[in-house]
């Protein structure tokens, strides 16, 4: 049987997409794992864990500012330091938990609710660093106002970033 030169192309095609589907399947995958190292006993919330580093990735702004980083260095270790604790204590849970079943289950929703509101808290703080910044850098005097849910409140530290860098 004599293939066609289309035909050749055509299945070139579709073995790229195959070992592209096959690649983003196993990087899914190791992330996962990745992710779960030390918390097997429940699936973590992947969201909960792009917000934590969402809020690193604007501290690291502040860090690598020159003019910033050096008038806030004691507020960015600080939140810095109650970041990466929120994240450990969120991927890591005692394997006694999954022996409580019910108990267990409910302590570590409690536990999961208290980090929530430990990184809005942070991520708070760090929107008050942001307005700070932003007030002597145009020079006008907008308090803080906190924010009620953690998205609203990286959208508001997003939005002063933008205004930092203008």
């Amino acid at each position: 049987m004599k293939y066609s030169i289309f035909s050749r192309i055509r299945d070139v095609v579709f073995v790229c997409a195959l070992l592209l589907l096959v690649k983003t399947a196993f990087e899914r995958t190791a992330s996962f794992i990745a992710l779960h190292k030390d918390s097997m006993i429940h699936e973590l919330d992947r969201s909960f864990v792009d917000n934590i580093y969402t809020a690193q990735r604007q501290l690291h702004f502040l860090e690598e500012h020159p003019i910033y980083a050096h008038e806030y260095a004691h507020a960015i270790a600080d939140i810095k330091e109650r970041l990466s604790t929120i994240e450990e204590k969120y991927k890591k849970n005692s394997p006694g938990l999954a022996l409580l079943g019910p108990i267990g289950s409910a302590a570590i929703v409690a536990k999961e609710e208290q980090l929530q509101q430990k990184l809005l808290e942070t991520i708070n703080d760090l929107s008050k660093i942001f307005v700070s910044a932003r007030n002597a850098l145009i020079s006008t005097q907008n308090e803080h106002v906190p924010t009620e849910t953690i998205n609203h409140a990286l959208e508001t530290n997003k939005e002063l970033l933008l205004t930092l860098l203008a």
